[in-house]
């Protein structure tokens, strides 16, 4: 891990980020598949699964009903379906506190409402690493059921060998999901936006996946509602000397096993300890690690809010009292003992985040995402005073009937 001054911090950023979620070369290649879904439907989808996923898949493997997902469930270990048990608890009880409420207003010319109604049908994405990950079930099922939206389908890529993981079947038993997809990527973006003979279209599409998941759902984005265009993991840990050097060294190997594309960086004013830190990791994903000395945390905390990366770790007490000025992050986890590890599986907060510095305008998944909200007017009594407003607008802007419109109600 090497040691460079905070000036190349925002270079280095840029550069890692690469200039987006995704490339002019990846979008193209999602635009094939996702022109050829809209043409052939499942049987486009299952080319897809072949090249990418598994050779040997069928048709029929496409599709893994809700009886068979209890049956894979019942296989679960007893340890991990306590666990999951857990996270989706916790997970749960946060994302209960996030129901949306009707807004309204009244006085003597009406009442005035906006109203929240949950989607009917979402479509979430869960990518597979080295396994499943029944975690990126629960962290957009949960706030979808929250919502009350009414069918959820799920889209996970098919394994080679096309086993079904018991974990993940159980998660989606957890979030009440209507039907696993096996399908993963660009074609299953493409699927869950048009619609096969197999699986409907859905009126949103939510969950991470990699460069062309992210262009696929940037090409569908005009027919179907997305979430976000994830990109590569991120993380800026911010730390002061009196931190635990080991802890940091493992949030940051933990941060690069999102793999290639993953962003760990750790920025301290005190070179010293960088120095023990870099020890601590040694040759494990060094190339993936960066780390900064800056003059002062205030410095650090500034570096990191330029950056908005996806998560922002506090560690340290001088470090940790300065959480009230990040606020350009999608997560920020505070103090000596809150890993990141822990948001991406069991805190309760939703790990599904913005990335590639849309954290100045984004934020992380969460209830309000699966609803849509309706105005509704209803106008009565004395209106003539709005009429009249109205209508000079109307006037003003050359619209004619508009103005006529408002008088004939006056």
């Amino acid at each position: 891990m090497r040691i460079a001054t905070l000036a190349a911090f925002a270079s280095d950023v840029d550069r890692a980020r690469g200039g987006g979620a995704f490339r002019a070369a990846q979008r193209e290649a999602a635009a094939a598949i996702v022109s050829a879904v809209r043409r052939g439907g499942d049987r486009a989808v299952l080319r897809a699964v072949r090249r990418f996923d598994r050779a040997a898949a069928k048709l029929e493997d496409l599709i893994v009903e809700p009886a068979a997902l209890r049956r894979a469930a019942a296989a679960c270990p007893l340890d991990v379906r306590r666990a999951l048990d857990l996270a989706h608890a916790r997970i749960r009880a946060f994302h209960e506190r996030q129901r949306p409420r009707e807004v309204s207003r009244r006085d003597a010319t009406g009442e005035l409402r906006l109203v929240p109604t949950p989607l009917e049908r979402v479509g979430a994405l869960v990518p597979r690493g080295a396994s499943s990950y029944p975690s990126t079930v629960l962290m957009t099922g949960v706030p979808a059921r929250v919502a009350g939206v009414g069918e959820l389908v799920v889209a996970s890529p098919m394994p080679p060998d096309g086993s079904l993981d018991p974990a993940l079947a159980y998660a989606l038993e957890l979030v009440g999901a209507t039907v696993l997809y096996r399908a993963g990527g660009a074609a299953a973006v493409a699927a869950l936006a048009y619609g096969t003979p197999w699986v409907r279209r859905v009126d949103k599409i939510v969950g991470p996946g990699n460069a062309y998941t992210a262009a696929a759902k940037w090409l569908v984005s005009a027919d179907v509602g997305i979430d976000a265009l994830q990109g590569p993991s991120e993380l800026v840990a911010v730390a002061s000397g009196d931190a635990d050097a080991n802890a940091l060294a493992l949030d940051l190997l933990a941060q690069a096993e999102h793999g290639a594309g993953a962003f760990a960086a750790l920025i301290s004013d005190d070179a010293g300890w960088l120095r023990a830190v870099a020890g601590a990791i040694g040759g494990n994903h060094a190339a993936r690690v960066r780390a900064y000395r800056a003059r002062d945390l205030g410095a650090a905390v500034r570096a990191a809010n330029d950056a908005a990366p996806e998560h922002v770790l506090l560690a340290g007490r001088r470090a940790a009292a300065l959480a009230d000025r990040v606020d350009r992050a999608g997560a920020v986890f505070i103090g000596a003992r809150s890993a990141v590890a822990f948001g991406d599986y069991v805190a309760g907060t939703n790990h599904a985040l913005p990335t590639g510095g849309t954290a100045r305008w984004s934020s992380a998944l969460r209830v309000e995402d699966f609803v849509r909200w309706t105005s509704r007017v209803s106008l009565r009594g004395d209106l003539r005073r709005l009429a009249r407003a109205g209508t000079a607008i109307a006037e003003h802007e050359g619209m004619r009937f508009h103005g006529a419109s408002i008088e004939a109600r006056a």
